[in-house]
């Protein structure tokens, strides 16, 4: 039996609230399984009056589309890897994507251009995780879990030149419908796939409870949450943290 608290009405009234509202951007973590399970007539209705919460209020969501193209990257064509949420996104009329070719993201709103032009690396000088420092931007997670990890913890590692990654660049040759637009992108990787350089994002979760800097739009867990928090905060609790343990994100350390 479906629960009327997930309906998209519902849903809405969640994002109610100023603390959430006062956020120019708005980088989505997503897992839409369990949402569209309760709303399975009504998906379109459902996805649109989801992106009409922010739309509303102005803002701009920032969703990652990464690829992982090896040969060939059209930011226009080529569809993400990282499922259902973002492809639709992809798909938004006047959405704008970055061009890297491994990790891309889309944007959509009024300050979309934040990803267009983006620098070559992924996670270093000029990437967007630098670019939205400063900027009013919060992580919101919708159906994701927080021990699944951020992404912006490898930008924390590159800017500590963490040793058990390096800087690879890709031969990729990046395009926009068929126009050359570069190449020699590069991201701060793993050295070595092996035991002692196994991501975990358990410790993290320890130091941002202890900060307390989440924020609760409802009360469940895993698939059924919804709940954001600061970039800044988040941004400079990690890299505080990295700087007390280098393998603060490190399995076995």
């Amino acid at each position: 039996m479906k629960n009327r608290n997930y309906q998209i009405s519902n849903i809405k009234k969640l994002f109610n609230s100023d603390k959430f509202k006062q956020y120019r951007y708005v980088y989505i973590y997503s897992d839409f399984r369990f949402f569209l399970s309760q709303n399975k007539n009504n998906t379109e209705k459902f996805m649109k009056s989801f992106l009409e919460i922010f739309m509303k209020n102005n803002q701009t969501i920032i969703v990652p589309t990464f690829s992982y193209s090896k040969k060939n990257f059209d930011i226009r064509k080529d569809k993400s890897s990282l499922g259902f949420f973002s492809n639709y996104v992809l798909n938004l009329r006047g959405v704008k994507r970055s061009e890297h070719p491994i990790f891309s993201y889309a944007a959509y709103g009024p300050n979309k251009k934040i990803v267009t032009k983006i620098g070559k690396s992924a996670f270093g000088e000029d990437s967007l995780h630098e670019r939205l420092l400063f900027k009013k931007c919060c992580f919101l997670h919708f159906g994701r879990k927080l021990i699944d990890g951020n992404t912006i913890v490898h930008h924390i590692e590159q800017n500590f030149s963490a040793k058990y990654r390096f800087d690879k660049v890709f031969k990729t040759k990046v395009y926009f419908n068929k126009k050359y637009i570069g190449t020699n992108y590069s991201a701060y990787v793993k050295k070595k796939f092996d035991k002692l350089s196994i991501f975990t994002f358990k410790k993290a979760i320890r130091e941002i409870n202890k900060k307390k800097i989440i924020v609760k739009l409802n009360d469940e867990k895993e698939l059924k949450s919804i709940f954001f928090y600061s970039y800044d905060d988040i941004y400079f609790l990690l890299h505080k943290f990295y700087l007390t343990n280098d393998k603060a994100f490190l399995k076995y350390s």
